[in-house]
């Protein structure tokens, strides 16, 4: 953040010194001498100052947009996490191993939801408790996610078995609420 301010502060001073014109000032303070800059000169190197300003503020924003890419909000924990709710809610899914519970689809989900909001590698879901409740984090801003699962109405998926049979594996509509802090 001290880099994106720096390239700030000096922007601003080459800003300055574009629309003040320390040179003009001092050239026409003095006398009239020889090697005194012309007025096209002056007026370059204004165009210059102007040029170099501009060059910092890309600078700095593109620093900034480097800076935001780089962590996670708060804000954007919670609606990454909102997303993976709402995404997990749309399709039956198969009950989980129940050490693990929905983890690694909780985990999958926010990744996606939260594509462009920050690196995927800082986000991290844990199972908090016996439940159906998980801590999401990333870069120090956490949520808790409360997962609901029903038993699907719509059966379950067919499956063949070995003695020429179907049999049926059970899916679970879930739902699931998102709330600040930790579980």
């Amino acid at each position: 953040m001290a880099v994106v301010v720096l390239l700030f502060l000096i922007a601003a001073a080459f800003l300055a010194v574009a629309l003040i014109g320390p040179y003009r000032l001092y050239w026409r303070a003095r006398p009239r001498a020889a090697g005194q800059p012309s007025e096209a000169a002056l007026a370059v190197g204004r165009v210059a100052a102007f040029g170099a300003a501009g060059a910092f503020v890309f600078a700095g924003c593109s620093a900034q947009e480097a800076a935001d890419l780089g962590a996670w909000t708060a804000s954007e924990v919670r609606k990454a996490s909102e997303d993976a709710a709402e995404s997990m809610a749309s399709d039956p899914q198969i009950r989980r191993d129940p050490a693990e519970g929905y983890t690694s689809l909780i985990e999958a989900a926010v990744r996606e939801a939260g594509e462009g909001q920050g690196p995927s590698y800082h986000v991290s879901v844990e199972r908090a408790g016996d439940g159906h409740s998980y801590a999401i984090s990333a870069d120090g801003s956490e949520v808790c996610m409360h997962v609901t699962e029903v038993r699907s109405a719509q059966g379950g998926i067919l499956v063949p078995e070995a003695g020429g049979g179907s049999g049926s594996i059970a899916t679970y509509d879930l739902t699931a609420t998102v709330e600040d802090g930790a579980c």
